[in-house]
């Protein structure tokens, strides 16, 4: 259930074959859950034409076929499926919860003690403020990568000042005051405060992981001796979390 307050929701045409649905106004739950709902929405009933819906933290953009429609044809279906949601109060999906352990510090998390210091605070303190919040899953990065929001440290996160090349899979990062896990190795300039054992996705099922946006994550802290129990685990769903 969303709050009260109703944003704006606007269609662009987008070049010639695409149109973004942008989410502004009212607080940023609301343009975020409003905006994974829209996302849904043209996934689950797709309008004649579209090829491809990319989601992003407040906009939706939908790539259609122009040989086959052209923008008022899509516009109009679109408007559809924004006054449904309207109407329903948004983003209707039962979000699943998602509890991660995370080694911190350490060879896994090279900057959880420099970013504890330019927020003011103890390494301790960091963990247990990143551990202690609730956060909602706004898109996936290349499909597989949990991007959220919810983090409630006292100041912004400065990404790294050079990206690193290889980033270990599993890698829990924060920028601003967003968290992302990466699923696989690559390049980064998030900055690392941990890493899981878990494995975060399986190419062999469909869907290849078992989160999406509007879940829930929470981390919790475990111990470098835990870690070969709980290596190559799958992260899934767990009730409802409690503080």
């Amino acid at each position: 259930m969303l709050p009260s307050a109703t944003p704006a929701i606007t269609q662009i045409a987008y070049g010639d074959a695409a149109v973004m649905i942008e989410v502004s106004g009212s607080d940023l739950e609301t343009r975020r859950a409003v905006t994974r709902a829209l996302r849904t929405a043209v996934l689950t009933d797709t309008p004649r034409g579209v090829v491809d819906v990319v989601g992003g933290l407040e906009s939706v953009l939908v790539r259609f076929d122009c040989a086959q429609v052209v923008h008022d044809d899509v516009s109009r279906d679109l408007d559809r499926l924004i006054g449904a949601i309207v109407h329903t109060d948004g983003d209707d999906t039962a979000a699943r919860h998602f509890l991660v352990p995370t080694v911190f510090g350490g060879e896994h998390g090279p900057d959880l003690a420099p970013v504890a210091g330019e927020l003011g605070l103890t390494e301790d303190e960091l963990v247990d403020l990143f551990t202690s919040a609730s956060m909602t899953v706004d898109v996936l990065g290349s499909g597989i990568a949990p991007m959220m929001h919810g983090a409630t440290f006292p100041g912004s996160v400065a990404r790294c000042r050079t990206p690193r090349a290889n980033v270990a899979a599993g890698a829990v990062m924060v920028a601003g005051h967003n968290a992302i896990i990466g699923p696989a190795p690559g390049p980064s300039g998030w900055r690392i405060l941990g890493r899981t054992p878990l494995a975060l996705f399986d190419i062999h099922r469909d869907p290849v992981v078992h989160y999406a946006p509007g879940d829930i994550f929470r981390f919790r802290a475990v111990s470098e001796s835990e870690w070969s129990t709980l290596a190559g685990h799958p992260l899934e769903p767990v009730g409802a979390l409690t503080s």
